[in-house]
C-alpha cells in the first residue's frame, strides 16, 4: 500500500499498530495465530530448515548493524549527511517502539508459558514475542534500500525493489517456520517498520522544504 503523504502515513500506520497491539494484548487474535502456526507446521521439512535459517539471518541484529553502516556510508559519500542522522534516528525510534510494546503487550514466544513475576526486565523483553524484532529490522532496512533504488529509475532498480519486498516476506515467514514468533508478531514488526520509515519520510520532506531556496 503506497501512501504519498508521509504525515498521513504516520497516522495510518500508527493507528493500525495501536489497534493490532490492543487486540493482541486482549488475546482476541490467539485463534488466528494458532491456526497460522498449525498451517506452517504442516509445511515443515528438513529440506527447508537450512534455507529458513539462512533467510532469518537477514533480520538479525548483526545484519542490521552491517546494513545500517553500509547505508550510512553510502549517504555520507554522496554528500547527503543529514540522511545519516535521519536513518539512525528512524531506526532508533523503531527500536524504542518495539521495546515499549514488548514490555506492555503480554504475548510470549511459541513454546513458552510466559514469564515469572520476578523475572528481570531483560528476560521479559527476550521472551516477549510482540512485535518481531527480525520482522521490524528486515522491513525497515530493505524498505530503506527499496527507497534508495527508487531514485535510479531503471529496470534493474525495479528488480531490486522486488527482491527487497521478497526478502521482507521471507524473513517474516522464517520466523513462523522456525517457531520463534506468531503471525501477529510479524505483522506488528512490519507495522513498526512502516511507521518508522514514514517518520523518516516526513523528516526528509520537511528538510527538503527548509533547504529549498
Amino acid at each position: 500500500m503506497i501512501i504519498k503523504s508521509p504525515k498521513r502515513a504516520i497516522v495510518i500506520w500508527g493507528v493500525a499498530l495501536g489497534l493490532l497491539s490492543s487486540q493482541v494484548a486482549q488475546g482476541h487474535l490467539k485463534l488466528l495465530d494458532q491456526s497460522v502456526a498449525q498451517w506452517v507446521r504442516a509445511w515443515q521439512s528438513p529440506a527447508f530448515d537450512g534455507p529458513m535459517q539462512a533467510v532469518t539471518w537477514f533480520g538479525s541484529s548483526v545484519w542490521a548493524v552491517a546494513a545500517l553502516a553500509a547505508l550510512a556510508s553510502l549517504a555520507w559519500r554522496r554528500g547527503r549527511r543529514p540522511e545519516v542522522l535521519m536513518l539512525g534516528g528512524a531506526f532508533l525510534l523503531g527500536i524504542l517502539i518495539e521495546g515499549a510494546l514488548r514490555l506492555f503487550v503480554p504475548q510470549w514466544r511459541p513454546g513458552t508459558a510466559g514469564v515469572l513475576p520476578e523475572a528481570t526486565l531483560l528476560t521479559r523483553v527476550h521472551l516477549a514475542a510482540f512485535p518481531s524484532g527480525h520482522a521490524f529490522r528486515s522491513a525497515f532496512l530493505f524498505g530503506w534500500l527499496g527507497r534508495e533504488l527508487a531514485a535510479w529509475r531503471s529496470r534493474l532498480a525495479g528488480i531490486g525493489q522486488g527482491l527487497c519486498v521478497a526478502m521482507i516476506g521471507l524473513v517474516g515467514i522464517s520466523r513462523l517456520y522456525l517457531n520463534r514468533h506468531w503471525a501477529t508478531d510479524v505483522l506488528g514488526g512490519w507495522l513498526v517498520a512502516l511507521l518508522a520509515l514514514s517518520v523518516a519520510a516526513a523528516w526528509n520532506q520537511r528538510q527538503s522544504i527548509v533547504d529549498s531556496p
